[in-house]
């Protein structure tokens, strides 16, 4: 078994299970192999191999791990094909026979799964936006990047607009309620 590590920029990495467990983080020590990400913790997770299965943990990671899009909690046992998130790292785990083409990105997890009982629905050929199928075994396409810190850079951007925009309202309200100790009373508001 092999543990297949690509990075945002495209370049992979291969651990092998020279032992049972792989631990993957950002720190410098106790770690099997170093993620430098700054959304990778740095003691992240663990890939155990039991019994010919791998499994992996979230060690309490602050961002979480995901397997197929999905973050874990807990160990999770993972199949071939299933792909691990780890900051902004792609993981996969290969068993020793299968190749690696060099070009190609880490394998894409299942697609869904689909119940054989439920009942089909047939299209037209003009709805149907199905590709037809390969003749040869499919080339895997890494999916996008979900964008993460850029939606976090805004999300924080907001949020500072609005802790800025309900100061200054707090401080104007203050100030328009606040009277003056040196005014004469007002007769307005008194009753006779």
């Amino acid at each position: 078994m092999k543990l297949v590590i690509e990075d945002d920029a495209g370049t992979r990495s291969i651990v092998p299970f020279t032992g049972d467990a792989i631990v993957v983080g950002r720190a410098a020590e106790g770690v099997t192999f170093r993620l430098g990400d700054r959304n990778v913790s740095r003691r992240h997770a663990r890939f155990v191999r039991q019994n010919g299965s791998v499994f992996v943990e979230d060690l309490g990671s602050l961002t979480g791990t995901r397997v197929n899009g999905e973050r874990i909690a807990g160990r999770r046992k993972l199949r071939a094909g299933d792909l691990v998130q780890i900051g902004d790292y792609d993981l996969a785990v290969l068993a020793e026979g299968m190749p690696l083409d060099p070009g190609a990105p880490p394998p894409l997890p299942p697609g869904p799964r689909v119940d054989p009982r439920a009942p089909t629905v047939k299209l037209t050929a003009a709805e149907d936006l199905t590709p037809p199928a390969p003749s040869s075994a499919p080339v895997p396409v890494r999916p996008p990047r979900s964008g993460r810190g850029r939606i976090l850079k805004l999300a924080i951007g907001a949020g500072v607009v609005a802790l800025a925009i309900g100061l200054a309202a707090g401080w104007a309200v203050g100030t328009l309620t606040t009277s003056d100790p040196d005014a004469p009373p007002s007769t307005a508001l008194t009753r006779p």
